[in-house]
């Protein structure tokens, strides 16, 4: 069995980092909640990351590792302790947006090393990455996880009998068939 976990709101809680921590962080600089909301719709899609939020604010740059020191506390303990269980080789992280931010948000929760490959692409569409790992594991179960329901529609059941999905919220966690 193979398992493809999205990476944000899913193993980082990525919006209760942002509303939680990073905005108070850097509301206290001095930028309204209204601009840097503003600002996250308008990049969320295109590729957004900490260091473009900075630069945008003509904030320094020294403020990152402030930024992203408390990445750690955010982490989805309940479901990384499951991908230790299941085991690096059936275990992916497909996401998407800045690679360098992906793979940074990854790595400072301390979860790299837990799976076979980490897949970051540069826009939302999941589908292709999703059904290659489908035909090359075609005599295995694979199960993918993700928080939105538009990653879930789209996908080629009939094609892929193997592909099962699973919608993540905080709620399904406790009953995941994992």
């Amino acid at each position: 069995m193979k398992y493809i976990f999205d990476f944000d709101d899913v193993l980082f809680y990525t919006t209760r980092h942002r509303n939680e921590f990073l905005y108070p962080f850097l509301e206290k600089m001095g930028i309204s909640r209204n601009d840097l909301d503003s600002f996250y719709t308008k990049t969320r899609g295109n590729q957004f990351s900490i260091k473009k939020l900075l630069a945008h604010f003509s904030l320094g740059e020294d403020l990152y590792e402030k930024a992203m020191k408390e990445s750690e506390k955010f982490a989805n303990l309940e479901l990384i302790n499951i991908v230790k269980k299941i085991g690096k080789d059936s275990c992916y992280i497909l996401t998407y947006g800045n690679e360098e931010f992906q793979l940074e948000k990854i790595k400072r929760i301390g979860i790299d090393s837990l799976f076979s490959e980490i897949i970051v692409l540069p826009d939302d569409n999941k589908k292709e990455v999703i059904e290659k790992i489908c035909a090359k594991y075609k005599n295995e179960e694979v199960v993918f996880i993700d928080d939105k329901p538009k990653h879930l529609i789209n996908l080629d059941f009939k094609k892929y009998p193997n592909l099962k999905t699973i919608l993540y919220s905080s709620k399904t966690s406790k009953s995941l068939p994992l």
